[in-house]
């Protein structure tokens, strides 16, 4: 008995770590389809048609990658800005914060230290009329993230 209790112990508390991200799904729903948003999801189907024409360092990276969301808005920027910050401080790392000439770019880090848990990886980057919200969730090296901006250039 004391075996399945620390078993189930150690299934559930990743899962519990992870369901703050919640937070962000909500924020995700609420900007979809809203006047002045867009809003993209690509799932791990999508993801893997991502890998075809990628070097094979990017392909490791997209194999570990569950979803990425993201979501552009005009206007309501700094609400959009606000919630996301809001809901992220203090259980996600600030890896890096770049502020230049009205612009803002805050990258952030959700990591159990556990690796078997999925990991968030959030940019936050806004100006006085749009922000963009771009959120990769999956196992990966946050170090290889910048391979991703290769995707679809020659």
């Amino acid at each position: 008995m004391r075996r399945l209790l620390s078993i189930l112990s150690l299934l559930i508390i990743p899962m519990v770590s992870f369901a703050q991200m919640s937070d962000l799904e909500e924020i995700y729903e609420e900007y979809a389809g809203k006047e002045g948003c867009e809003s993209y999801i690509y799932g791990k189907r999508m993801i893997s048609m991502m890998q075809e024409n990628a070097s094979n360092d990017v392909k490791k990276l997209l194999g570990g990658i569950d979803k990425i969301r993201i979501i552009s808005a005009v206007g309501d920027s700094g609400s959009l800005q606000s919630k996301v910050i809001s809901a992220i401080e203090g259980d996600y790392e600030l890896i890096s914060r770049m502020d230049e000439g009205g612009s803002s770019s805050r990258f952030y880090l959700y990591d159990t230290g556990d690796k078997h848990s999925k990991m968030s990886f959030v940019m936050v980057n806004s100006t006085s009329d749009r922000c963009v919200i771009l959120e990769i969730i999956g196992k990966f090296d946050v170090k290889d993230i910048s391979k991703l901006s290769v995707i679809g250039q020659k």
